[in-house]
């Protein structure tokens, strides 16, 4: 195949044919208002007439379906940030919110990166065709809006307390032994519930039909958007080199997934995070020999933004009111779960799962915590729980937790510089009376040879330029924050 033959596009406008209608082509896409991003676009499904005097192929589906589905529409019943919004009163955005801001950020990129994504293709996949920009686009755009749909009530606190009791599904491409989490799920559900509407997608956003546009025989593989959400990242060789370079988007340095909630979660709990500049960091990466490349001039963008990253997690997601909370909901949600799905998989009753989110949980927990749908035998699915659960969730959801924070102490360290020290100066944990809280985020990656396969940094001049993981070694391995609570007496008010 030459390469001529592998330049694959949209298709082109003949010379001298008239553009399309601009009244016609507002039919083609949806503008969504977002505080963060300005405006969104979400394509539309175009009858197949309109389609044709527009200059694009039929097209069984458009995004506004794949937003339309129960899957993402669920979403909006999902919060974004767990527990934080009893600490933080304006946070009260969701799931499927943040889901399209990394749609359109991963779009952004998808853009910004295919000029360079192309010439990789064919320089280093010879027996590959090149993929049309529309669809590069695309299904970064997919990627991004579907990374979540596998989450559940409380988002990663049901990973933790509930997802992880099960074994995530057998897969080849990674060890075993992995629990389930939502990243195990939102496969399944691209996969096996959303598959049809992907593969029904037949262009991306966009006026230049010839960059919108797929070619006349492409289409989206959902393995392809499983592939790119998958967490821990998967290691496919048979997945075509385009999409592999893509992988770090969504599971590396930096993400267009963290690259919106770092911004959307300051914005809307009011807190300040310090400038991000991620357009300066998106200008200068490109794919190259190694993959996602970052010119060395972007380091700055880089660590300003890994810098905002560890400022939200000690200040809003390690809130010392949201942990406290969270201590007691540790006590509830296994149960509560339980009582209402049963103690199956959720991998194994998708149907079933798609009806639990937080509205369904909270009505319930409303309930029991009036005394209503209690029961001192509880059984799996029965929709009942103890007393002393239905108890427990008034203290949660009137924010009068049973714990109050004694003591806290921080540290930045190094993987082989744990603070062992410091955190025995909170003392031991005592059940039921004391317990010791250690929130620990990674403020930058930690294993340097990995952080270097997944980003690489051209110098300027043509001179060599230093690791991505040593040009960052300023920011900590490891941040911690750790305190020692009490049980506050029953009679305390939160």
């Amino acid at each position: 195949m030459s390469r001529a033959d592998r330049l694959v596009s949209g298709p082109a406008r003949a010379e001298g044919t008239p553009l399309p209608d601009p009244v016609a082509l507002f039919s083609a896409v949806n503008l969504l208002s977002d505080p963060i991003h300005g405006y969104i676009e979400l394509t539309k499904r175009l009858a197949r007439g309109r389609a044709a005097a527009l200059g694009f192929a039929p097209e069984p589906a458009a995004e506004d379906d794949v937003l339309d589905t129960p899957w993402v529409q669920r979403l909006r019943r999902i919060s974004q940030l767990q527990t934080s919004r009893w600490v933080f009163p304006t946070a009260e955005h969701s799931r499927f919110t943040h889901g399209l801001g990394v749609m359109h950020e991963a779009g952004l990129w998808g853009r910004r990166l295919y000029p360079s994504l192309r010439e990789d293709a064919l320089r280093a996949a010879p027996g590959e065709r090149v993929p049309s920009e529309g669809l590069v686009v695309e299904t970064l755009r997919i990627a991004g809006l579907l990374h979540d749909v596998g989450h559940g009530p409380f988002a990663h606190y049901f990973d933790e307390h509930v997802l992880h009791d099960f074994p995530a599904p057998a897969d080849a491409r990674r060890p075993g032994g992995k629990r389930l989490s939502h990243e195990d799920l939102s496969q399944l559900i691209i996969e096996r519930e959303l598959g049809d509407v992907i593969r029904g997608l037949r262009r991306a956003p966009g006026e230049e039909i010839g960059r919108a546009a797929f070619a006349r025989d492409e289409s989206i593989d959902p393995r392809w958007i499983s592939f790119l959400v998958s967490k821990p990242r998967l290691v496919d060789p048979d997945m075509p080199l385009w999409v592999r370079r893509l992988q770090p988007l969504l599971s590396g340095v930096f993400t267009v997934d963290n690259l919106d909630y770092v911004r959307r979660d300051a914005y809307i709990t009011g807190v300040s995070a310090g400038p991000v500049d991620v357009e300066r960091l998106r200008r200068y990466c490109f794919i190259g020999p190694s993959g996602l490349t970052l010119y060395e001039p972007g380091l700055g963008a880089l660590e300003m933004f890994l810098t905002a990253r560890l400022f939200m997690y000690q200040q809003v997601y390690f809130h010392r009111a949201v942990r406290a909370i969270d201590l007691d909901l540790h006590e509830v949600f296994g149960p509560s779960v339980r009582a209402l799905v049963g103690e199956g998989s959720p991998a194994d009753a998708l149907s079933a799962y798609a009806d639990l989110d937080e509205y369904a949980l909270l009505h319930q927990a409303a309930l029991w915590s009036r005394g209503e749908m209690v029961s001192l035998d509880p059984r799996p699915g029965d929709g009942t729980v103890t007393p002393e659960v239905g108890a427990l969730w008034r203290s949660i959801l009137l924010r009068r937790p049973r714990w109050r924070a004694e003591m806290e102490v921080r540290a930045e360290y190094e993987p082989d510089a744990y603070p062992a020290d410091l955190v025995a100066t909170l003392g031991t944990a005592v059940p039921g009376e004391v317990v010791i809280d250690l929130a620990i985020v990674d403020a930058r990656p930690e294993d340097a040879t990995e952080t270097d396969a997944l980003l690489s940094v051209a110098g300027r001049d043509d001179r060599p330029a230093e690791p991505v993981s040593r040009a960052l070694a300023r920011l900590p391995a490891w941040a911690l924050v750790g305190r020692r609570y009490v049980r506050r007496p029953e009679a305390e008010p939160g």
